[in-house]
Parts: C-alpha cells; structure tokens; sequence
C-alpha cells in the first residue's frame, strides 16, 4: 500500500510542479497594468485564460492519476507535456512568425498531439487553416484586437 502511494506521489510530480508554476505565472499576470480601460479584454485577458485552462487541465490529471486503484497501466503525461512544450513554443515564434504561421502550426501540432483525422493529412491542414481563420476572425472583429498577421507585415 505504501509503495503504491509512494508510486502515486511520483506520477503527480509534474502536474503539481506545473500547478506550481501556473499560479506564479497568474500572480505575474496582475502585475500587468493596462494603460488604459479595455473592458474584459485587456493586457491580462489572454494570460488569466491560458492560466484558467491550464489549471483545469491540471486538476483533470491529478484527480484521474489519484482516483486510480491499481498499480496496472498508468497514465503517460508525455501527452500533456507535449501541449506544454508546444503551447511555449508558440509563444516564442509569435512574434517572429506573425498570427497567421505559428497559430497555424501551433493548432496542427495539436491536431497531431490529439490524433485529430489521423490519417488525412489535407483534412488536418484545412481544419488548422479554418481555426486560424475563425481565432483571427474574432479577435480582429469581436474584440478589436490588431494581431500581427504576417510576419514583418505590421497587417
């Protein structure tokens, strides 16, 4: 039974490290100070909602990984550190690649992380391609926000 708990407190080291670091990336997130009012979405919108997710995601693994019984096959969090990884990645070539490159190869990386239409390749590119589309769709015209379509390009 102790090896077993034991076993479980290892598995839950990674989510509990990124729960860690997702609550010091929120308390960073109001430090931000708008210049001026921007209603609901403002400098802290994106963040406070990446932290929001995030933190849901989290809870999921850690209560499926402490509701599990058996010591048979355990969860992998390859899968969620993979979203992580790519979720970083994507906000690092953001500005180099524009809107429209990086959030197309950040949601097909998804695609991929999720086995979405494994096996149509032209179906996932098109899919990618729409939500690209659909995202700029509604910060350009729902929230008003001026995204960096092209890299370069100040569109």
């Amino acid at each position: 039974m102790a090896e077993s708990q034991s076993s479980v407190a290892g598995r839950l080291g990674v989510p509990i490290s990124l729960l860690i670091l997702t609550t010091v990336y929120v308390a960073a997130a109001f430090q931000i100070r708008p210049q001026f009012s921007e209603g609901l979405v403002g400098p802290r919108f994106l963040p406070l909602l990446a932290a929001a997710l995030m933190y849901g995601a989290l809870f999921t693994i850690i209560w499926k990984e402490r509701r599990q019984r058996t010591g048979g096959e355990s969860g992998s969090l390859i899968q969620p550190a993979a979203i992580v990884v790519a979720t970083a990645a994507y906000i690092g070539v953001f500005k180099w690649l524009g809107y429209s490159l990086s959030t197309f190869l950040f949601v097909f990386a998804l695609f991929i992380l999720f086995s979405y239409q494994a096996g149509r390749p032209v179906r996932r590119v098109i899919d990618a391609l729409a939500v690209t589309a659909v995202f700029y769709g509604l910060f350009a015209f729902v929230f008003g926000i001026r995204l960096p379509v092209f890299p370069g390009l100040p569109l």
